[in-house]
């Protein structure tokens, strides 16, 4: 591959500036960002292509595909700048890592004019060099600005509560600071048959009924929707699970009117299940759809569960394709500004312990997912029997607070969770 120009540095703020570049493009739409910031060459260029064609683009792999086929992109090796890029940690934070990235830029034109001048003390080159720092001046007034800016938001935030959180269950949102707030990936792992489907079903419409105007989006790829709206049905009615596969047999004539009317409280809810994609791009499409037609804090989706989630790469093995699946569900939660809840299967190596309580080395088969959550939980019975209707939820890792674990209980045969006590048990 020819490289363009001598130029081969990849200094840490470009990655990651380059990062929000190719997998959140839409972030041009709120800031500036020019190609001559960055010292790597490959940057340069591709930082030129995005930001004139990047507002056709909604993800890294469609840029790349794009951008390898132009005559520069040809004479690039375009999939190992990529591959590159996404090997960095997620940064968090594009407007803070764009102003490192311009800091950058402004000290090494700093320097290089700096040099010029002891070189030839030319009125040209002092002229030059103060040009250069009368901009970096505005540069730093401007990071001033801002940071009176975010003080003055937090001075406001002590008198003014805060009503973006999205109320689940009590203890639980203990643990969240509140509810469920934007930006937030949750993660629930459990074995099989531990009841995470379950869970996510009774924290949605728990979710609903708190939080007037929430929209709560279950995609399955396990169960078919009419299956999750019987779970439902069972957990709101008190009529049995079981019952509702053949209620026109199996019900008397008092449950036939308690199940009728429970059938139209759930259609008055706005929760939506979706059974028909199972892809992570299609995952992605409805998700930005929904949540820009809903309005921020007003969306919540459930993934469940994220090992059955495809990916358009058919060559990618199973640890390749949760890590874009998580990346990917990491990444709308910041594009987007909402929460994710995912569910993810757990590996069986939780069953060969002498404890059943999973740790987050039982993610299964990467650590891609614990790196990309804000907060991963973990369900499993605190005795052997599968029986058991005593369930736990161990916060394992927790970005913004503490980790420990509540207490919950499972009725099984209505599906029905209920919290035994919203105050944790601390680790």
């Amino acid at each position: 591959m020819l490289k363009l120009g001598t130029n081969l540095r990849k200094p840490d703020i470009e990655r990651k500036a380059m990062w929000f570049l190719v997998n959140q493009p839409q972030v041009l739409e709120s800031n500036s960002v020019e190609e001559k910031w960055f010292s790597n060459n490959s940057y340069q260029v591709l930082t030129s292509y995005i930001n004139l064609w990047g507002g056709r683009y909604e993800n890294a792999e469609q840029i790349a595909a794009a951008f390898g086929d132009t005559p520069f992109g040809k004479r690039l090796d375009v999939q190992a700048i990529f591959k590159s890029i996404q090997s960095i940690d997620i940064p968090e934070d594009p407007q803070a890592t764009f102003k490192q990235l311009h800091q950058a830029y402004n000290k090494r034109e700093l320097q290089s004019a700096a040099q010029n001048v002891f070189k030839d003390p030319s009125e040209f080159n002092y002229q030059h060099l103060q040009m250069i720092h009368d901009e970096t001046q505005k540069a730093d007034n401007q990071t001033q600005f801002n940071a009176v800016k975010y003080a003055e938001d937090a001075l406001r935030e002590l008198e003014t509560p805060n009503t973006a959180f999205t109320k689940t269950y009590a203890g639980l949102d203990r643990y969240l600071g509140g509810g469920l707030m934007p930006n937030q990936l949750v993660v629930i792992g459990a074995r099989p048959s531990v009841g995470k489907t379950a869970f996510a079903l009774n924290l949605a419409v728990n979710a609903i009924l708190q939080n007037p105007g929430l929209t709560v989006e279950v995609f399955s790829l396990e169960m078919s929707s009419k299956q999750n709206l019987h779970r439902i049905y069972a957990a709101m009615s008190g009529i049995p699970l079981n019952i509702w596969k053949n209620p026109a047999v199996r019900m008397s004539a008092g449950q036939k009117e308690i199940a009728a009317k429970t059938i139209k409280q759930v259609a008055d809810l706005n929760v939506w299940m979706n059974d028909q994609v199972t892809t992570i791009d299609d995952i992605v499409s409805v998700i930005t759809q929904h949540a820009q037609r809903c309005g921020s804090g007003h969306y919540l989706p459930i993934v469940d569960h994220i090992g059955l989630v495809a990916t358009d790469n058919s060559k990618q093995d199973i640890r390749q394709k949760l890590e874009e699946v998580s990346r990917q569900l990491k990444i709308l939660t910041q594009s987007l500004h909402i929460s994710v809840i995912a569910l993810s299967q757990l590996n069986r190596g939780v069953e060969s312990r002498n404890t059943n309580e999973p740790n987050l080395s039982d993610l299964r088969e990467t650590g891609a997912i614990e790196q990309d959550a804000n907060v991963v939980g973990f369900l499993w019975h605190p005795s052997d029997d599968p029986d058991d209707p005593n369930l736990n939820l161990s916060i394992k890792k927790n970005r913004d607070g503490e980790t420990g674990m509540l207490k919950f209980y499972f009725k099984k045969d209505l599906q029905k969770i209920a919290e035994v006590s919203p105050h944790a048990i601390h680790e």
